[in-house]
């Protein structure tokens, strides 16, 4: 747990930490970190970088200029290709045959919808997928958590091992499978075969392993995807449905460090470029207000928002390029280029399991 000892800087309602003059000791100290001679001048010089970043930032947002706020995180000493590796797995060009919900206009939905507050809860704590690269294995099992207990009235914690060890992935969409990356349609497809056992059953062990026989918990018929770059689908999706997996692209430049990363709160923007918008993460959609989409992450609770980010939908509008769908985002044959919409291009690629029910028996594998 993080130290409750610093100074805070009020902004409205938002308290952030005066990160300025913290020292790399106290940053290992505080997130119990450790490097060996051999890797500790290189991970210092890492830190010393995103520091100055975690304060530019900081005094943009507390000079208005920025409506979200930076902060240190376990994250702020890694490199780039270990942050890519967290994040494996995103869009698709095509993933078999699935029903597209037609477009749906948002006149009738509330303004606001957040399905941390239903009763009884429908949510899941916040998860952590570590080092591997299953977003899409989280993304998927928490919204399938959602939607079962949303139609039973039972909240299950469901296991991500499920499909990072048994979700095939022949046409590499998002990846090669496993901590390599896949999408959330792959996983929907798994489930409806053979259906998500308990965490309790599969624990999540952060590695790829052999897919053995399970118990399964929890089955679904299939998936529906919203129409793409569709606000008004996604809020109605939102609004009536249940949380809604989506596809965004978590940093944009040429340090590849820029948006998600650093993030601590308020609302974000900023996470794409008008020709750099690269698809790389699958996160769960849990709600919105008029100013912003609610999105749970998998990188723990004690990242951002107690694990949530809040993406600005005044961005809704705004189409971008995604120039490298082929870098390990999109399935064979690779497009040359995607065209997402919405803050870090969240409206782009967004689906839901169908019929989320109890295994009816006990499906093994």
């Amino acid at each position: 747990m993080r130290s409750l000892l610093f100074p805070l800087v009020a902004v409205g309602a938002a308290p952030i930490r005066d990160w300025a003059g913290f020292s790399f000791e106290s940053y290992l100290e505080e997130f119990g970190k450790s490097h060996d001679s051999n890797q500790y001048l290189n991970r210092l010089a890492l830190f010393e970088v995103e520091l100055l970043q975690v304060v530019s930032q900081n005094e943009a947002y507390l000079s208005g200029e920025s409506t979200w706020y930076a902060e240190l995180n376990e994250f702020s000493d890694w490199t780039v290709e270990e942050f890519k590796q967290l994040k494996k797995g995103n869009s698709r060009t095509d993933s078999g045959s699935h029903p597209v919900a037609r477009s749906l206009g948002a006149a009738a939905n509330p303004t606001r919808k957040d399905w941390r507050d239903a009763t009884p809860s429908v949510v899941t704590a916040v998860k952590d997928q570590g080092g591997c690269g299953s977003c899409w294995a989280f993304g998927s099992t928490e919204v399938m958590e959602s939607h079962y207990a949303i139609n039973t009235g039972e909240l299950l914690t469901l296991a991500p091992q499920a499909y990072v060890n048994c979700a095939p992935n022949p046409t590499h969409c998002g990846g090669t499978g496993g901590c390599e990356g896949s999408i959330p349609e792959l996983a929907f497809n798994t489930s409806a075969q053979i259906g998500l056992p308990l965490e309790s059953d599969l624990p999540y062990h952060g590695t790829d392993a052999a897919c053995t026989p399970y118990k399964a918990a929890v089955v679904n018929s299939g998936y529906t995807k919203l129409p793409e770059n569709d606000a008004d689908a996604l809020e109605t999706a939102l609004a009536s449905i249940g949380p809604i997996a989506v596809n965004v692209a978590t940093s944009s430049g040429p340090d590849y460090g820029l948006g998600w990363v650093r993030y601590g709160g308020g609302i974000f923007s900023g996470g794409c470029t008008a020709n750099d918008c690269v698809l790389d993460h699958i996160v769960a959609a849990v709600g919105y207000d008029q100013d912003y989409w609610l999105v749970r992450n998998s990188w723990g609770a004690s990242w951002g928002e107690h694990g949530y980010i809040r993406l600005a939908r005044a961005n809704d509008v705004v189409t971008y390029l995604d120039n490298s769908p082929g870098s390990g985002v999109a399935c064979l044959p690779f497009p040359q280029t995607q065209s997402p919409m919405g803050e870090s291009g969240i409206l782009f690629d967004t689906s839901y399991p169908t019929d989320v029910r109890a295994a009816s028996s006990s499906i093994v594998v």
